[in-house]
């Protein structure tokens, strides 16, 4: 049994010393951003991000996130209300996360 945890520096050191190194370097940048483990979209929910996308809202004092069919997000209108917030290490650049702009 692996007894690792799921993420975290525990986990990745060597890729976290590099992250650490980099927010020291732009630290008013850094202060924008977080390293996010996606283990609940990935393990859990079984989230496709080559298919799906996670449109973010903000609603009574919470952030709520669902999971959208990626071409029937973008045929809505509502999409240029949108703006994205996750940008994944993936190679076709798609977004991960859309948060209202």
């Amino acid at each position: 049994m692996d007894t690792k945890p799921a993420c975290g520096p525990q986990r990745d050191p060597d890729f976290f010393k590099e992250i650490y190194q980099l927010f020291a370097k732009y630290p008013e940048a850094a202060s924008r951003y977080a390293v996010k483990c996606r283990r609940l979209e990935l393990e859990i929910l079984k989230v496709d991000f080559s298919r799906q996308v996670g449109v973010t809202r903000v609603e009574d004092g919470r952030i709520v996130t669902e999971f959208l069919d990626r071409d029937q997000f973008e045929r809505s209108g509502d999409h240029q209300l949108f703006a994205c917030c996750e940008w994944p290490d993936d190679e076709d650049g798609a977004c991960s996360f859309i948060c209202p702009i």
